[in-house]
């Protein structure tokens, strides 16, 4: 005598429910040897068919799911920690910072020194042209 019988159908046994080809327990808290036989005889008995369906569907995701756990695992160790990350980022932040107050200081020398030339040039063609005027007031003076 058996402890478990599978079946060609769904067994319902109080709460719980068991798929095809699942092993139902056979005793007086289980399923009776008569109605085992009953469920034999209307569905007949239990066969494991090779190369089944459903088994094979469930070997295909089975070894999906082993790929993409293994792919997981060789993204997890390829990716910097999250600290690592955050320091890169604030270390970054900080040059950008340091890069930001040069490049104000240097258009500050840089328009200062603009003002400068122009003042300087200014100050150039004034020297400029008083040479001129002496030059032309020396030039009026020895001809008169």
């Amino acid at each position: 005598m058996a402890n478990t019988r599978k079946f060609n159908t769904t067994v319902k046994l109080g709460s719980k429910t068991y798929a095809p080809g699942e092993d139902v327990p056979i005793s007086k808290n289980g399923l009776s040897e008569a109605d085992a036989d009953n469920l034999d005889q209307i569905f007949g008995k239990w066969r494991a068919a090779e190369g089944d369906a459903v088994d094979k569907r469930f070997t295909a995701l089975t070894e999906e799911r082993d790929t993409l756990a293994d792919q997981v695992t060789a993204l997890k160790a390829e990716a910097k920690p999250l600290a690592d990350l955050k320091a890169e980022r604030d270390n970054l932040a900080e040059q950008v910072r340091a890069l930001t107050s040069e490049r104000d200081e240097l258009t500050k020398e840089r328009d200062q020194a603009l003002e400068d030339n122009a003042t300087l040039s200014e100050a150039l063609k004034a020297l400029q042209d008083e040479e001129k005027g002496d030059d032309a007031a020396t030039k009026d003076g020895s001809k008169a």
